[in-house]
């Protein structure tokens, strides 16, 4: 059997695909990178929130590229949510558990002690941190499943936050307000849990597209400049973060507005 044959999957992947896969890649990279921050490396940390804005702007080239490349099959929006999944679900809920998680605290929820019997306890930092980790996991994935089995890759507007952008909102507040510059608050995991909600919502926010690609490349582009200087320990990142935050905070909250106001209406 000729190996063309026997490998025929691959044959069927396009320009499009490899961009997803290469998302799909980063993703899985900064899962491993966070893994080794757990043991107090600060630094991997940083290159995790590094790489996460990165593999957003090749996830976002994969639509681009199959509308001028073409494609061999029809499961590439399946492939694009699974690594969606990776890469704007599971790895920035890895994030925050590694993050606001602190096993020192003690268990986040238990009800038998070392002698097996019972015994109710919990820490509310704790409990937070994993409650919001879940629900980013969670509702990234019933996002993605909700936007694969839809039309919205044919609207004009995303409805409810993509996943990508929860993942970008998670690493621009965790860049400042973590343990990273050894900032602790039950508040920023709890903040996180609430706006991962806004994913199952049916607000409109808009796609990189058209007139909004450039703007919000603009904006991711800002973040990983931030990120880079903080992880060289520059001064500059600092200020640059409220100009990252400045941004995301216009995707987040006054685009949305305006879309329902109808401003964008030609």
């Amino acid at each position: 059997m000729p190996l063309k044959k026997f490998f025929r999957p691959l044959t069927l992947l396009s320009y499009a695909d490899m961009a997803t896969l290469t998302s799909a890649f980063l993703g899985f990279l900064a899962i491993t990178y966070i893994i080794d921050g757990i043991d107090g490396s600060e630094a991997s940390f940083i290159v995790a929130m590094i790489i996460l804005p990165i593999s957003a702007i090749i996830d976002g080239m994969d639509g681009a590229l199959a509308r001028r490349f073409g494609t061999k099959h029809d499961f590439g929006k399946y492939l694009d949510s699974i690594s969606d999944s990776i890469c704007f679900g599971m790895a920035p809920s890895i994030l925050v558990y590694s993050l606001y998680y602190d096993i020192d605290r003690g268990p986040a929820l238990d009800f038998i002690n070392e002698d097996l019997e019972f015994a109710f306890r919990y820490n509310l930092e704790n409990l937070v941190a994993i409650t919001a980790a879940i629900m980013i996991a969670l509702l990234s994935i019933l996002r993605l499943a909700r936007f694969t089995r839809g039309i919205q890759g044919e609207n004009l507007y995303f409805s409810g936050l993509p996943a990508p952008a929860l993942a970008m909102f998670i690493v621009v507040i965790s860049i400042k307000y973590s343990i990273v510059n050894d900032y602790d608050s039950v508040l920023i995991p709890f903040v996180i849990g609430l706006v991962s909600l806004l994913t199952v919502t049916t607000i409109s926010y808009a796609k990189a597209r058209a007139r909004f690609r450039n703007p919000i490349l603009f904006g991711i582009l800002v973040l990983i400049l931030t990120i880079v200087l903080r992880y060289f320990e520059n001064s500059m990142w600092e200020t640059l973060w409220y100009a990252a935050f400045g941004l995301y905070m216009a995707y987040f909250a006054l685009i949305p507005v305006m879309i329902w106001a109808g401003y964008f209406e030609e």
